[in-house]
């Protein structure tokens, strides 16, 4: 650490590596809309969708977000659905829905204002090392440093650290370098140009030296081996699964059920499907199984809970064959789907319930309030409308405007492609 600012000592410009890469930073950064405010909440939402998610994709779901939810209390006292439906497309749903949690949290204890110091900042429910940091310095001034995957790759190629970056350790060694380097006048714009750095310069596979006001002090470059860097543990095998679906059609609707507020992505809407021990499941070889019909009719009432649905009628539907559709694939983190789909067609044969004509309703939406018990607060929801919350018949033309997940994507494409056409039953 010390030997790396001693070497930028002994540089003809002088300059310290802040100063160095400030003055980097003001003449190439990029003109991006969150660049030109000081407002916390919006530079909370753009740390937020910048995670995992390309710039260019980034800006025009910025300004749309803003403009429907333009502060905490306007994001807090809109619906879950409402915000979802806005980042829909988006990816990795579950930060839309902790940024809403943390707006509910700022609006009843903090009185609708997010707090000036990073301590304060890491208590709000979604705000972790990172975002804390980048508000801080960003909005307030804070010395603290912002570290995201950029940040880390820069770092570890400056020092040519040999331990996997995830760690810790290595965390905590990262952090201190960095606090040591820091701009005091300027440390949001000391953390920013480390991140530009990453992204314009110092990328993955292929970065830019030549192009680098530090290469001259960069262990990683000057060894020749910076490509090494960030050292990294070895990555589990994504799991492949394949995610029976069922789209259940009535003439222009379609059924939805909400999936649950845990685990993957959790409070989106969904078709009806399975995820199978099957030995069919696994197969990479053949595009579609062959599933019985007793066999699908009994992975069908798993995966959708109303009986109702159950009829006799709806039964001889799978015991002639439905017509099996896919695969489309869509890779999660940690997994992989590979989706095969049917459609399970109603329009003739099924009078529903009026129960459930009165789900596609406009106002279905979910109230949520914060109930305090013992002193803390937590989210909850009146449970008739929760109830009616969980499924929904909606028609195609309002299809697009629900937030589904995007590993549906194609499917509803197929859907307004066959809309005036019976694809129901596999005729034998």
């Amino acid at each position: 650490m010390d030997l790396l600012r001693d070497s930028l000592k002994d540089t003809a410009s002088e300059q310290s590596l802040s100063d160095r890469l400030l003055h980097w930073f003001s003449d190439v950064k990029r003109d991006l809309p969150w660049r030109k405010t000081g407002d916390p909440y919006a530079i909370w939402v753009s740390e937020v969708m910048l995670q995992q998610t390309q710039v260019k994709t980034v800006i025009p779901y910025y300004e749309r977000f803003l403009h429907s939810f333009p502060s905490v209390e306007q994001l807090a006292k809109a619906s879950l659905d409402d915000v979802l439906t806005i980042w829909s497309g988006l990816g990795y749903y579950s930060r839309a829905r902790r940024m809403w949690e943390g707006a509910n949290y700022i609006l009843q204890q903090l009185k609708g204002e997010l707090p000036r110091n990073y301590d304060a900042l890491l208590r709000i429910p979604g705000i972790g090392d990172y975002t804390a940091g980048a508000i801080a310095s960003i909005a307030f001034g804070q010395n603290v440093v912002a570290i995201d995957g950029n940040v880390k790759r820069v770092v570890s190629r400056l020092l040519a650290w040999s331990e996997p970056v995830e760690t810790a350790r290595s965390y905590r060694h990262l952090r201190d370098t960095l606090m040591t380097w820091q701009s005091a006048l300027q440390p949001g714009d000391f953390n920013q140009a480390l991140m530009e750095l990453g992204a314009l310069v110092c990328t993955p596979t292929k970065p830019a030296c030549q192009h680098c006001p530090l290469a001259d002090v960069c262990k990683g470059y000057l060894q020749g081996d910076f490509l090494r860097y960030p050292v990294k543990k070895p990555k589990a095998q994504r799991q492949v699964v394949t995610r029976l679906t069922f789209v259940l059609r009535k003439g222009d609707q379609v059924y939805i059920q909400k999936r649950s507020s845990r685990g993957l992505l959790a409070d989106l809407w969904e078709f009806p499907g399975v995820e199978s021990s099957q030995g069919y499941i696994h197969s990479l070889n053949d595009d579609l199984p062959l599933i019985a019909g007793e066999e699908s009719f009994a992975l069908f009432q798993q995966a959708v809970p109303q009986g109702v649905f159950f009829d006799s009628r709806v039964k001889d539907q799978f015991q002639r064959g439905l017509f099996w559709q896919g695969p489309v694939w869509y890779t999660f983190s940690h997994r992989r789907w590979k989706i095969i789909w049917a459609v399970v067609d109603l329009s003739e044969h099924w009078d529903l319930p009026d129960l459930f004509y009165s789900l596609n309703q406009p106002d279905s939406t979910t109230a949520f309030k914060l109930e305090e018990s013992e002193g803390e607060y937590e989210l909850a929801a009146s449970t008739e409308k929760n109830q009616l919350d969980k499924e929904r018949w909606v028609s195609m033309k309002d299809l697009r405007a629900i937030p589904l997940p995007v590993a549906f994507s194609a499917i509803i494409e197929q859907l307004y492609l066959l809309k005036h056409e019976h694809i129901g039953s596999k005729m034998t």
